[in-house]
């Protein structure tokens, strides 16, 4: 289902991007999941063995326990990747968010060499020497092993959302970062996105095929494994 926040942000910008066509949250892996239901079994089974406690008050609290760390992990992972005819979205869709961009990328501002499949979002966040809370990577720690696609495309500062001039290509050039476990049919929605944008050159192949790319999560490793990667001295 595509969040009313994206239709409204391709609505405004759909010289850019055209229509929304497929929406994903952020992959966060098992671990966020498995440690916030930890801690709902943990409180639970205190106030259980705790003498005296209500057995009412007990499943009321627990209730509203599991649906709080619900919302608490619904809002972790709202971070999303927009499809659209020709362009993408990507970001949190939550309005009025502080320090949480919703950057808006027309196909033929991404380079088509750039977009692959890497076998770890978060080490790729690591190798190319930015932290994983960088607002252009949209991966988590602990979700170690998830499938992410990476690809090169403006600078987030000149394509937040709403963007000034629809008309004025940025210039600077930065990569994005994306963990889903749907990583490698994501990369070739955005492909098509990129093509129907008239921006695939003749000839094209995909990167490795769209084959997931083994990254070590060492800098020294980025140009050799991530297309797009500049090297650790380098510049933009």
């Amino acid at each position: 289902m595509i969040p009313l926040r994206a239709r409204l942000i391709a609505r405004r910008h759909r010289e850019l991007v055209g229509k929304p066509l497929r929406s994903r949250r952020v992959g966060a892996g098992p671990l966020l999941p498995l440690t916030l239901a930890g801690i709902v079994v943990l409180i639970w089974l205190m106030l259980v063995l705790s003498p005296g406690e209500s057995p009412a008050l007990t499943i009321g609290f627990t209730l509203f326990l599991a649906l709080f760390m619900l919302g608490l992990y619904l809002f972790t992972i709202d971070s999303r990747l927009v499809v659209c005819e020709r362009g993408i979205l990507l970001g949190r869709l939550v309005p009025g968010l502080p320090f949480s961009p919703t950057y808006v990328i027309a196909g033929r501002e991404i380079d088509p060499r750039t977009v692959a499949v890497v076998t770890d979002g978060a080490k790729t966040a690591a190798e190319l020497g930015m932290p994983f809370f960088f607002f252009q990577y949209k991966t988590f720690p602990g979700a170690l092993g998830v499938h992410a696609v990476v690809f090169n495309g403006p600078w987030g500062a000149d394509i937040e959302a709403p963007r000034q001039s629809r008309h004025r290509r940025p210039v600077r050039k930065s990569l994005f970062l994306f963990s889903h476990r749907s990583a490698t049919k994501i990369a070739e929605e955005i492909l098509h996105a990129i093509g129907r944008d008239g921006a695939i050159p003749p000839g094209f192949a995909p990167h490795e095929g769209l084959r997931p790319i083994p990254v070590t999560g060492r800098r020294e490793d980025a140009v050799a494994q991530i297309p797009g990667a500049w090297p650790p001295d380098g510049h933009r």
